[in-house]
């Protein structure tokens, strides 16, 4: 029998020469130990195949494969023969398997390295939105509820059973609305990323959506359906003039732009000069300004002139922020939308005002535009709302200025007279003379003679 010594003592001798162990038992049969001509030893087992003999099969080198592993390895080799299997065709199969199997080991492990983790999904899918006020909303909510349940995940890691977590996170403190905006959030963004599969270099292999499988929440809403009356928006404009040492110039006239113009606050606070031709009497937004991606254009009507004549010009925006942050340009630094929602409450505790949002302005002005007799599709046009149709998706291009202008001066015509019945009113005018001063004028303010 060969022992490690025996091995250990094999010296080179200049040509290669073979050490047989000699054994009774036939599993070993044919086992040994090959020196070459420089002194390297190798474990060996000869055999005869297919009625041939003189086969060899290299198990390994020595003292990398201890003798009692070449051994092993041996009675390997002879199990195979004895099943009539070829050792070689049937070893350098396995090995083969195991090299590819390795390979597939590594490449899943670089997959998993590369592949995104949540906080590389919310980051991307915040980088995709346009809108400043929308991009910080969804990152407070998804830092707050979403990421202390998944920030540890990498994107193929996330199950619907963790997306019901991150919802009920919410839903235990009874935050309704805000447990319907993380699903909604949560699906856009995985859909965002399915669709790309790689962004940045960062890989989603994602084939399904884990907020798909939960059931998407009720809203947590109720219809809105607060108006401001006449009276309640002559208070307003005349609440703006008294506040107006207390307010910025821009505050006021970002307020009062809305009550006349109807469009959304956002998109105003965006606008930049350059954007408003005096001499044409356009105020026009870009594409990448509005919510339905469509290029806008709104009219000038003298009160909308007037109030952004009050407007001191401090830069390339209209609205600059106040205090812009050291990582925002200046250029692109906006009034924060909470700037007037905080000034619009201020203003209804003071003036025993109902209270209201800067949305209810929006819609305060379609009610009353509807009121006067101003046509869907006019108001539609006027407030550049999404139209879900082939036709003003793809082929209607028509910008309806015309249309616009003349709702707008209908609609200032209407504001002219309910300011005026304020005035008088604050004057202790007799009711005799207001309700003059409030009749429609000739020109017709009336749904029945005056369809715009």
């Amino acid at each position: 029998m060969l022992s490690d010594r025996q091995i250990k003592n094999l010296t080179a001798t200049g040509k290669p020469y073979r050490l047989r162990e000699k054994s009774t038992d036939p599993s070993l049969r044919g086992f040994g130990v090959q020196v070459s001509a420089a002194g390297t030893k190798t474990f060996y087992v000869e055999y005869s195949f297919g009625g041939q003999r003189g086969h060899f099969y290299r198990l390994g080198a020595y003292p990398s494969l201890s003798l009692a592993q070449a051994r092993e390895r041996c009675r390997d080799v002879r199990n195979l023969v004895d099943q009539g299997i070829d050792p070689k065709a049937e070893l350098d199969r396995r090995r083969t398997s195991e090299v590819l199997e390795r390979k597939a080991q590594e490449q899943q492990a670089q997959l998993a390295r590369a592949t995104a983790t949540y906080e590389d999904l919310v980051r991307v899918y915040l980088a995709s939105l346009d809108n400043p006020t929308t991009r910080d909303e969804i990152e407070r909510l998804l830092q707050k509820d979403a990421r202390p349940i998944l920030k540890d995940k990498r994107v193929t890691e996330i199950e619907p059973r963790d997306i019901r977590a991150v919802l009920d996170r919410a839903r235990k403190r009874g935050a309704k609305r805000v447990v319907f905006m993380l699903h909604s959030y949560l699906h856009a963004a995985f859909v965002h990323a399915i669709g790309e599969q790689e962004i940045d270099g960062l890989l989603f292999p994602l084939t399904t959506n884990p907020v798909a499988a939960v059931k998407k929440p009720d809203s947590g809403m109720t219809p809105c359906s607060r108006v401001l009356s006449k009276e309640e928006i002559g208070t307003l404009w005349q609440a703006l003039t008294i506040e107006a040492d207390r307010l910025s110039p821009m505050t006021i006239g970002a307020i009062r732009l809305m009550l006349l113009s109807g469009q959304r606050l956002q998109e105003i606070l965006r606008t930049r000069w350059d954007q408003l031709d005096f001499t044409d009497g356009t105020w026009s937004f870009a594409r990448e300004q509005t919510k339905t991606k469509r290029p806008h254009l709104v009219p000038l009507t003298p009160m909308i002139h007037e109030t952004l004549m009050a407007i001191p010009r401090l830069g390339p925006l209209v609205f600059p922020h106040s205090r812009p942050s050291d990582k925002t340009p200046e250029a692109i630094a906006i009034m924060p939308f909470r700037s007037i929602t905080q000034a619009i409450e201020r203003l209804c505790a003071r003036h025993a005002l109902e209270a209201f949002t800067p949305r209810d302005l929006r819609r305060t002005c379609t009610t009353h535009w509807a009121r006067l007799g101003i046509q869907p599709s006019v108001r539609f046009l006027l407030q550049n709302r999404a139209v879900n149709d082939i036709e003003e998706t793809h082929y209607n291009i028509y910008d309806g200025l015309p249309e616009k202008r003349q709702a707008l001066e209908c609609w200032e015509q209407e504001l002219r007279g309910l300011l005026d019945t304020a005035s008088m009113i604050s004057l202790g005018s007799s009711p005799s003379a207001i309700q003059s001063a409030s009749a429609p004028s000739q020109a017709g303010l009336t749904p029945s003679r005056n369809r715009v």
